[in-house]
């Protein structure tokens, strides 16, 4: 009959090797790199890769990046300045045309004969400072016939165009040398005659027109001068550009707009070799300078735009430094940043894992430890709940163990001979039957049933159907004992016929009713017992009409019932809370003079198994 009990160790042991292996598990992991040391290089990776793909990216494209902006800002700035040398020329181009085409000038030029003082000398003067108004100082506007006797100018008349000294072969670089390279009625565009002017400028350009009469006679030759002033102060506003070319590639000659003292043929500009006589629009590097090239619209003429390149990529040197020195500090901010983020994440789960530690050497206490991430906060807390869950289970554990010892030895002090009992209860049967005692005989059969239920040791639990026989019994010996004064209702729902609930659980119940509700009043007595099934669940209620007692007696938790005369009651209560947790609901009522309530529901786990296995 002595049942084989489980020790405490052997709970604790289980215990132990069910909750603690995870920790061994993680702990034995500890020759690998730790979390902190994880975290700060992944945080430094994060951190320094940027930074390098963004260096070794200015340092493998940064120059190539540079070049093609330079080579670019200049093309645009060359092709802009090129526009504005286009328009100046075709203004003064017009101006050319419309004084060579003047029939004041075709008919000076045909008499071949000016006055000095004539009132046509007059007319000749203001019709060339009405055409050239404005341009005084930027141009000037020569007049000579082909015998060399007609010599006009808005200035002072240049030497190299009195043709009565000079033939046409007396300078190579005069503009009325190159007349024969133009159609008779077209403007010839040439910067070949650069030179000092009689009036102290340089001429960087001049445009010529002949003159014909009615027949088409060449009578002689219209020149505009430009002097440097009239093109230079209009590009380069931005003096981005280091020099600005006006070449003329068909006679190999070349002017500055930005140094007009620098002129001459190509080979005084070394960088033209760069072009290798192309001349289509484009830029390219030519040593540390970069060169644009684009055509003056209307002209033969194209500007090339100079850029030297050294400033920039020594800035772009000098950036870089600064970029390294700042990458340098970045790495430096990274490395403390690393550890501070590293350290806040590393430091709660360390704190965790020396917890964990502890509980694997028995240390089983829970402290709470705030964190300022919630997913760690969590993870503490939950921690923290399975350390005191484990604790209620050893609690629960030794509990149980003591009330097993502690009924061993009740029932070791109270064993006595079942024969002996139910061979005595059968005598005082017999007698009863003998001499015509029904009362007597039916009290030792239901008392024998009671006994027999008492001392059968071989099963904890019995099912609903027995205890509610059991109680049948019971309220037969009472009905004897009180006659009609006691009226009982049972109720035993077929669907509860088999659960399997600890022993004696409806008894002392119905035992209390009877005892501390029912006898101590006056009058009739009714006692109802009634076990239904109800969505998956048992309930059992106790009812009573008796004097029941106090509000005030009520105990908030059961468990306070454990000191007080009602040890029958918290012993049905806590037999059923080992069994069911806290999916058991145990309450008790009581108004006085009205009757006390017992009720007890709990699952019914075999219908629950039956569930569980149709799924």
């Amino acid at each position: 009959m002595q049942k084989e009990f489980v020790s405490f160790n052997n709970i604790a042991s289980t215990l132990d090797s069910r909750y603690t292996a995870p920790m061994k598990f993680f702990l034995g992991c500890r020759k690998k790199p730790n979390l902190f040391t994880l975290l700060f290089f992944y945080f430094l990776i994060v951190l320094i890769v940027p930074l390098g793909l963004f260096s070794a990216y200015y340092a493998l494209a940064g120059n190539t990046n540079q070049e093609r902006y330079l080579m670019r800002q200049a093309m645009n700035m060359t092709t802009g300045d090129a526009n504005i040398v286009a328009q100046a020329l075709e203004s003064y181009r017009h101006k050319a045309y419309l004084l060579s085409t003047n029939p004041l000038i075709v008919e000076i030029l045909k008499a071949d004969t000016l006055e000095a003082e004539s009132s046509q000398s007059r007319e000749l003067y203001e019709l060339l400072f009405t055409v050239m108004h404005g341009d005084i100082y930027l141009a000037s506007a020569n007049l000579v016939s082909n015998t060399g006797k007609v010599r006009v100018s808005t200035h002072v008349f240049p030497e190299v165009y009195d043709l009565r000294y000079h033939g046409n072969d007396w300078d190579v670089n005069s503009i009325i040398n190159q007349n024969s390279q133009v159609s008779p009625t077209a403007s010839l565009i040439s910067i070949q005659g650069h030179r000092i002017a009689e009036n102290g400028r340089q001429v960087v350009a001049s445009i010529l027109r002949r003159v014909y009469d009615e027949e088409g006679t060449n009578l002689g030759y219209l020149v505009v001068d430009l002097y440097a002033d009239a093109l230079a102060p209009q590009v380069n506003n931005d003096h981005v550009l280091t020099d600005m070319l006006l070449v003329d590639n068909k006679s190999f000659y070349v002017t500055s707009l930005i140094h007009p003292e620098r002129f001459g043929s190509f080979d005084r500009f070394p960088a033209l070799k760069a072009l290798d006589g192309d001349y289509t629009p484009r830029s390219l590097l030519a040593d540390t300078s970069i060169i644009a090239v684009s055509p003056i619209g209307g002209t033969g003429l194209h500007l090339v735009g100079s850029l030297s390149s050294a400033p920039f990529f020594q800035s772009m040197e000098n950036w870089l430094s600064v970029f390294i020195t700042t990458m340098l500090i970045g790495v430096i901010l990274a490395l403390g940043l690393s550890y501070l983020f590293s350290r806040s994440i590393a430091r709660p789960i360390k704190s965790l894992a020396k917890r964990m530690r502890e509980v694997e050497q028995g240390k089983l206490e829970s402290r709470e430890v705030s964190s300022s991430i919630s997913e760690f906060s969590q993870l503490e807390h939950s921690f923290n709940a399975m350390i005191k869950q484990i604790i209620s289970l050893l609690d629960l554990t030794r509990e149980e163990q003591a009330k097993l010892n502690e009924a061993e030895r009740k029932a070791l002090e109270s064993q006595m001979n079942p024969h002996f009992l139910f061979n005595t209860l059968n005598t005082i049967k017999a007698l009863a039957r003998l001499h015509g005692e029904e009362d007597i005989y039916t009290i030792t059969v239901k008392l024998g049933k009671l006994l027999r239920s008492s001392v059968d040791n071989h099963e904890n639990e019995a099912t609903l159907e027995q205890s509610m026989a059991l109680i049948e019994s019971y309220l037969t010996i009472q009905k004897l004992r009180f006659a009609d004064k006691l009226t009982t209702d049972t109720y035993l729902d077929p669907s509860c016929k088999d659960v399997k609930t600890p022993k004696l659980i409806i008894q002392p119940l119905v035992e209390n009713s009877i005892i501390h509700g029912l006898e101590p009043k006056v009058g009739s007595w009714n006692l109802s017992v009634r076990v239904e099934k109800k969505e998956e669940r048992i309930f059992i209620a106790v009812c009573d009409d008796g004097i029941g007692f106090p509000p005030d007696r009520l105990p908030e938790n059961l468990d306070e019932l454990a000191n007080s005369p009602h040890v029958g009651v918290y012993n049905v209560y806590r037999r059923l809370f080992l069994k069911y947790g806290k999916k058991l609901h145990f309450s008790l009522k009581s108004i006085e003079d009205e009757g006390t309530w017992a009720n007890i529901s709990f699952p019914d786990k075999k219908a629950i198994k039956e569930e569980k296995n149709e799924l």
